[in-house]
């Protein structure tokens, strides 16, 4: 019997959530009309390594979608592939003591699994925040809602389109 996931206030099979991420990712570009794109790249895209090898790209241009939680809140933190989040700036900028979530908690909070959180698409109560040296970047790719598919995007109009905090919260 497959394993069912509470999600907000009801269950769905884990398999609905590997399908419905891309698809609910789709949905939110669609309706704002980018030119982002997602890429299925046909195998794990777990790490900033799998990924970039998968694209054949630098890993410089791979984003991560980090999630944090402090009590009640959660935050999904945009930080460049090599760079690591700095908790401590982190916590300057919004207070708290955020901790890095477990994975079944980040499937709770965000409804996606860990290697497939996207910048967007998330509840309305995540907090998204973009480390400012992602900004430097014209097109970068992140999360696309489930692993091994991967989001295309433009970091100046993900802030644009999502209103986010912006700050240096990485360190390399």
């Amino acid at each position: 019997m497959e394993k069912l996931v509470n999600m907000w206030d009801y269950c769905v099979p884990e398999s609905v959530l590997d399908e419905r991420g891309p698809v609910n990712v789709e949905a939110w570009i669609r309706e704002r009309g980018l030119s982002w794109r997602l890429i299925d790249t046909g195998g794990p895209t777990t790490s900033v390594a799998d990924a970039a090898e998968r694209l054949g790209v630098e890993p410089g241009v791979i984003v991560k979608t980090l999630v944090l939680i402090d009590g009640e809140k959660t935050y999904a933190v945009i930080v460049p592939g090599p760079a690591r989040l700095d908790l401590g700036k982190l916590a300057r900028v919004v207070g708290g003591k955020p901790r890095m979530a477990r994975p079944r908690e980040v499937l709770e909070r965000t409804g996606y699994r860990v290697g497939g959180v996207p910048p967007v698409a998330l509840p309305e109560d995540v907090v998204l925040v973009v480390d400012k040296a992602v900004l430097g970047l014209e097109r970068v790719y992140g999360g696309g809602g489930r692993d091994g598919v991967l989001l295309e995007f433009s970091p100046a109009e993900l802030v644009r389109e999502t209103g986010c905090l912006v700050a240096d919260v990485s360190s390399r």
